[in-house]
């Protein structure tokens, strides 16, 4: 494709895309993982009830997509989560972010909420994250009791607030570790039985193999909502 057709396929794209601002950044020298607050000034949250994920340009004609994790309805700023230890274009993109820079972004899939009331287990890598808080958020005033399990490559200086306003996850940071092997050893430990809804995101073979495995467990009755992000 030439680059005159490239930016005027880009220009177009554009018009369609929403403004957000950048107000804040935050991460330490010797993590990899972005907490990122956002403006959104067009976009009422008070009316979200499904899991957003935001389509965010990071390049050109290159587009990933984010879950705010947490959100003020009111200031209409919102927190994603990134992590940024691999080599690609959201991973490049969130490492050049400074405060004020423009984002552009549309609307991608989003996840539904659980069918019925009841204990939530979610399983994911680091990239499930910000599904897994925004899913706390959006079901906060039902009887939701959760357990999260998340599994992280990398030894990650993790936000104090993170750790403390949300002490029903568990975080296992294991460096190499395989995904499903490492989740599913962890899932042999709790009493699957007792689950309402079962979440598995992040890494789609992953997703897959541990979907697949819980759906034949004698044990589940839960309904399993799996979602896919990256290979």
């Amino acid at each position: 494709m030439s680059n005159i057709l490239k930016k005027a396929i880009g220009g177009l794209l554009d018009q369609v895309l929403n403004p957000s601002k950048v107000l804040c950044l935050r991460s330490s020298q010797s993590s990899s993982m972005y907490e990122i607050d956002l403006h959104l000034p067009n976009v009422n949250m008070e009316k979200w009830n499904t899991i957003k994920r935001l389509k965010c340009k990071v390049g050109e004609l290159e587009y990933r997509d984010y879950t705010p994790a947490l959100w003020d309805a009111e200031k209409r700023v919102c927190t994603i989560y990134i992590e940024a230890g691999h080599d690609g274009a959201g991973s490049h993109w969130a490492r050049q972010l400074k405060v004020g820079d423009e984002v552009l972004f549309g609307d991608a899939h989003a996840a539904q909420l659980p069918a019925k009331e009841g204990r939530i287990l979610c399983i994911g890598d680091g990239s499930a994250l910000g599904h897994f808080l925004a899913l706390k958020q959006l079901t906060k005033n039902g009887n939701y009791p959760m357990d999260a399990a998340i599994l992280l490559h990398d030894h990650y200086q993790l936000p104090p607030l993170l750790t403390e306003n949300h002490s029903e996850y568990t975080f296992t940071m294991k460096p190499g570790a395989d995904r499903f092997a490492t989740l599913a050893e962890w899932c042999s430990t709790k009493d699957l039985s007792i689950y309402t809804s079962i979440y598995i995101v992040g890494n789609i073979p992953m997703v897959t193999a541990l979907r697949k495995k819980l759906k034949v467990h004698s044990g589940i009755q839960a309904k399993i909502y799996a979602h896919g992000f990256w290979s």
